[in-house]
């Protein structure tokens, strides 16, 4: 036997209601519609369900069995609805993302400031980790965005990638480092007589760094992770250092930081966020993402 799952929610809320009309209310039906279904459910079922007396309904003891194991199901999915709906107009809802500090500080912080403001009952839960082991979390969804810097190479097929800011990279040194060291560059391959200060092997910088110089720029004396601490060792006259333009926007205005001012001695890069693709990705997830791409 094969019987329209509509056919028993309309029983259910006849049933519940004891009340054609106030199904028909609940359902956004007309009565005519609700009293059609529950003539089709018991001629299919083959018994009557339901008794109408001047007080409304009332069910006989098929009725009665039927109500008791269809209401355990329509509720459950009554509920799930309820749920989705929820989900789906971000009134509830966890956003989980991985990522670096300086990525974090480019392109999330602001955004996340605003997103929070509009939908402040979705919880955001942040962590750092390594770049490769963040993507396998992502592609077995136990988290939802990971924020880094591009390019990135993923084989994986339920991912995206979405370039979201492009950043600017400079060698720059304090005004400090250039004078007591009598700074004189003519050629990039001159950067090599100076204390450098690079980003960190196997690094998405790092490799667009190396695959610029390789073979021009080989002697480093720092290799570093952070942008920020790039920076503080730039400031404290250790080196010439390979960081975002923005890093040190200030300094480069006040004059205590100058930078090497050669075409080719300036890279071109982004940082964007790797995500589920839309089939997967939750309503939240990409209306984060919607935020970030501002």
């Amino acid at each position: 036997m094969s019987i329209n799952f509509e056919y028993y929610k309309v029983f259910y809320y006849v049933a519940k209601y004891k009340k054609i009309s106030l199904a028909a209310e609940k359902l956004f039906v007309s009565q005519p519609a609700v009293t059609q279904t529950i003539q089709k459910l018991e001629e299919q079922l083959g018994g009557n369900l339901l008794v109408r007396t001047k007080s409304g309904i009332e069910l006989t003891e098929t009725g009665k069995m039927l109500y008791e194991f269809a209401s355990k199901s329509i509720e459950t999915l009554d509920n799930i609805e309820y749920r989705f709906s929820k989900y789906e107009n971000l009134e509830e809802g966890t956003i989980k993302i991985r990522t670096g500090s300086n990525v974090a500080k480019i392109i999330l912080y602001n955004a996340l400031e605003k997103f929070s403001k509009d939908y402040p009952k979705i919880k955001i839960e942040i962590a750092t980790g390594a770049p490769d082991q963040s993507i396998e979390m992502l592609h077995t969804g136990e988290i939802d965005m990971v924020l880094l810097y591009l390019p990135y190479n993923t084989e994986y097929s339920n991912l995206k990638t979405i370039e979201c800011a492009k950043k600017k990279y400079i060698f720059a040194m304090s005004k400090n480092y250039a004078e007591n060291n009598n700074v004189c560059i003519s050629h990039i391959e001159d950067l090599n007589n100076y204390s450098l200060i690079v980003p960190k092997k196997n690094s998405a910088i790092r490799n667009m760094f190396d695959e610029k110089f390789k073979n021009i720029i080989t002697n480093f004396h720092y290799e570093i992770a952070q942008e920020q601490m790039k920076k503080e060792f730039i400031m404290r006259d250790m080196g010439i250092g390979f960081i975002i333009e923005d890093e040190v926007e200030d300094e480069l205005k006040k004059g205590s930081v100058v930078k090497v001012n050669m075409e080719n001695a300036t890279v071109e890069g982004s940082v964007g966020a790797i995500t589920l693709n839309e089939k997967y990705a939750t309503f939240a997830t990409k209306k984060l993402l919607d935020y970030i791409k501002r």
